[in-house]
């Protein structure tokens, strides 16, 4: 055994103020699963195979993917099943997102979701239409009864498609408890989905949390690629021992790929051992939606934003809210105080128990504790104000990963800014909550003041965010989920719309569209008329065009008027006009 890192783990075990809270929890995990889940109770969603271009929790920007990516074929119009006996209980249409989605709630106690649909089937998509002319809207939100629109195993209750924020054409389908809405990882139902793959091990990152901690005498994370082991199992590559002092963090980057698929896919469980000691263990059984955004700080977020590397923490940032840890020890964080070697390793598994390893030592190196504070610091368990002459901002309790080296810095001044420019913090630290932010505005006349937004510019991709904003008492307020550069801005650039496909003869048509976009403050109402009354376009975001299907039972055929108006979110408005003849 080596002394004293393994004596100080084992202090760490009995100290820890998680530890038997986390015992606890993974008592009641394993408890749920063995009373709750039922393989073989859940239909296939499809009528082809099911193969897999992403899993459940896979890392994906902002968030912990929810589902399982199912392929159709790279094609739209596949038939979409009912898992099981129940009742559709909501359907969502957004131009972002889940596009067309659809609620199927069951009886024992779960509900699927199906999302990027093209269409519901025709009982449904009735009512969904009925919905959307009665509301004048696109988007919708619709809750229904529980004995409105009833569905039974297997039932064709839409087909599929690439609408939201879909790249490609697929299925997202979803496992939620009913009661919470909490996600269950799909892949513990028993679907027909093969695996005898082990996850993929890439690289090992080794990180300094405090100021003295090294690694190889520097005060910066280190990655290690990985080699074959000779006893099995992957190694470091480098053949010199990473000598370690101080609290350090370790890292792993890790996929995982499943029989006949060549799309990467995420891992179920990550365990990590120090002298033979498990410090972390994590398990990918069930997120819940409020705690989503903490995959900011399940990643190491810098690196994250940078590379999309699927980097996974194997310690936990303080204000991480996540509950997929499990025995942990001082949090998963090493202190590295004695002269001795330590071995290191990790244990990588999928949901169909394939499991890679990888082990290697590190040494350690005496270093003197330091525990002084920084003055800049905000406590991640605090909110927090600044107020200065230009700047006012205000971080809720909770928005914080961990403490805070605060910082609001004066930047050169842009032409078509209206206040004062501030790098607030560094944009690669994440926010778990918006903060609120407000600039002191320069003098724009009182007509402007409705135009005004504050603007987040993001330097790496040279691009502009609008994060709206209302004017009082000559500051601009808003919200932002991120650190970064801001400014105010006056938009008063209309939106521009394109005619793709109408025209004065569309007899024999099925369709016209138009491309619609806006310079920054986003498009905020699309309001389409034929002969003066509402009509329904589906709006596509991503792809910024909008379509009206020509449809008998809508619409008669003969002379009509067509009126579009697009209105952005400081209400600057541009407007279509045209005779057609169906």
């Amino acid at each position: 055994m080596k002394g004293s890192i393994v004596r100080e783990i084992a202090l760490l075990m009995t100290t820890s103020r998680h530890f038997l809270s986390t015992l606890f929890a993974v008592f009641l995990a394993f408890t749920d699963q063995a009373q709750t889940l039922e393989p073989g109770y859940f239909g296939s969603p499809m009528e082809v195979p099911l193969h897999l271009a992403g899993s459940f929790a896979e890392l994906r920007t902002n968030h912990f993917h929810m589902g399982l990516d199912i392929k159709t074929q790279q094609r739209e119009g596949l038939n979409i099943l009912s898992c099981a006996d129940g009742y559709v209980s909501r359907v969502k249409v957004s131009p972002f997102g889940y596009g067309y989605a659809l609620y199927i709630t069951h009886p024992n106690g779960y509900t699927t979701v199906y999302a990027h649909l093209k269409a519901y089937a025709p009982r449904i998509d009735s009512l969904v239409k009925k919905e959307q002319y009665r509301l004048k809207t696109f988007s919708l939100d619709h809750y229904f009864p529980s004995d409105q629109i009833a569905v039974t195993k297997g039932e064709i209750v839409g087909i599929s498609g690439n609408t939201g924020s879909s790249s490609g054409p697929h299925l997202h389908f979803e496992i939620r408890k009913t009661a919470t809405e909490e996600a269950m990882n799909p892949l513990l139902f028993g679907f027909d989905i093969q695996d005898h793959i082990p996850p993929s091990l890439h690289s090992v990152w080794i990180i300094p949390l405090n100021e003295t901690a090294k690694i190889n005498g520097k005060q910066q994370p280190a990655s290690f690629e990985l080699k074959a082991h000779h006893h099995g199992g992957l190694t470091l590559k480098h053949t010199t021992h990473p000598k370690l002092s101080g609290d350090i963090g370790f890292a792993i980057n890790t996929t995982d790929m499943l029989d006949g698929n060549s799309n990467t896919c995420g891992i179920f469980t990550i365990e990590l051992f120090v002298d033979s000691v498990m410090i972390y263990g994590q398990k990918m059984n069930a997120i819940s939606f409020d705690d989503n955004r903490a995959m900011n700080a399940h990643t190491v977020y810098k690196q994250f934003k940078k590379s999309g590397t699927d980097l996974h923490r194997s310690y936990r940032l303080p204000g991480n809210p996540l509950h997929i840890y499990y025995g942990l020890v001082n949090e998963g964080v090493v202190r590295f105080t004695d002269d001795q070697k330590h071995h290191v390793r990790y244990v990588v598994t999928d949901v169909y128990g394939n499991v890679s390893t990888c082990a290697f030592e590190v040494q350690s190196i005496p270093s003197a504790e330091s525990n002084t504070p920084n003055e800049n610091d905000w406590s991640w368990e605090e909110e927090h104000r600044y107020d200065s002459e230009d700047l006012r901002i205000f971080i809720p309790k909770g928005a914080l990963y961990e403490d805070l080296d605060f910082s609001a810095t004066p930047q050169a001044k842009i032409p078509s800014a209206k206040s004062d420019v501030f790098q607030i913090c560094n944009s690669l630290i994440p926010l778990h909550q918006k903060m609120e932010l407000a600039l002191k505005l320069d003098s724009i006349p009182k007509s402007l003041e409705s135009k005004c937004l504050i603007v987040r510019y993001d330097a790496e991709k040279n691009k502009k965010y609008s994060e709206g904003g209302r004017v009082e008492d000559g500051w601009i307020k808003s919200t932002s989920h991120y650190f970064g550069r801001f400014h105010a801005e006056v938009d008063t650039v209309k939106p521009t719309i394109q005619n793709v496909s109408f025209n004065k003869l569309l007899t024999g048509k099925t369709q016209f569209s138009f491309r619609i976009q806006d310079r920054l403050a986003d498009i905020d109402q699309i309001i389409p008329e034929i002969d003066g009354n509402w009509a329904l376009m589906e709006y596509d975001a991503k792809s910024n065009l909008i379509h009206y299907y020509l449809d008998e039972r809508y619409l008669q055929h003969g002379p009509h008027q067509f009126k579009l108006r697009v209105i952005d979110a400081v209400g600057n408005e541009s407007v279509f006009e045209g005779n057609f003849e169906w």
